[in-house]
């Protein structure tokens, strides 16, 4: 008898991504790709309908996250192993991929002739997490977290408010805001106000902000 033959459905919004993965899963054998979708919607309904061994998803997508097609899978097809191929490096992301469960994450950066048998290892039933990710992880757990406040005054800042607007909204002290800016710049390891904003979109933390 031959080894069995996996089903998985590849998610991800790049034809490009989705053909060369499919082409590097089929070569090795061990798969059998059942379907591809080019958005989360349609990625979660092929999976209700099809209940594969495994999906492969990106985590950012412009309908639906892999947060939620995760959340979604493991309510209605809790035996389908979830992984993600993703060309992001937000810690912040990774990390509570990896909190809610999924069972293995691949950056698209990573070598391909490792993902087919990483992927073979969580149809298996081992959670996976390569070296390059796992220090992504290790350093948001290390990397200090923003207060409530914080998270505030850095969603303030990329609306491109002054201290002073800031103080008067906040009703604390202009001298407070550039305190707490401060002490930003510090935690995110920024020299500018430019780079301060682009480390922010690159971790997610402008996302949260909005909801403090």
């Amino acid at each position: 008898m031959g080894q069995k033959a996996y089903s998985i459905i590849l998610v991800d919004d790049h034809d490009v991504v989705r053909q060369g993965i499919k082409m590097l899963l089929e070569n090795h054998g061990s798969f059998d790709v059942v379907a591809e979708c080019a958005d989360g919607g349609a990625g979660l309904e092929r999976v209700k309908q099809l209940s594969p061994d495994i999906v492969l998803l990106d985590i950012s997508m412009p309908d639906v996250t892999g947060i939620e097609i995760l959340e979604e899978v493991r309510r209605w097809c809790p035996d389908t192993r979830i992984a993600i191929l993703t060309g992001l490096t937000s810690r912040k992301l990774l990390a509570q991929a990896w909190d809610n469960g999924v069972d293995g994450i691949f950056l698209k950066t990573s070598n391909s002739g490792n993902l087919a048998h990483e992927l073979k290892l969580v149809c298996e039933g081992n959670r996976r997490l390569p070296p390059e990710v796992a220090d992504l992880l290790t350093e948001e757990k290390e990397q200090e977290k923003l207060t409530q406040r914080e998270s505030q005054i850095l969603f303030a800042i990329a609306r491109g408010e002054t201290n002073g607007t800031i103080a008067e909204r906040l009703g604390i002290s202009a001298n407070t805001v550039d305190n707490h800016r401060s002490n930003i710049m510090r935690k995110l390891g920024a020299h500018s106000v430019a780079e301060l904003l682009a480390l922010a979109l690159r971790e997610g933390l402008l996302d949260s902000a909005k909801q403090t």
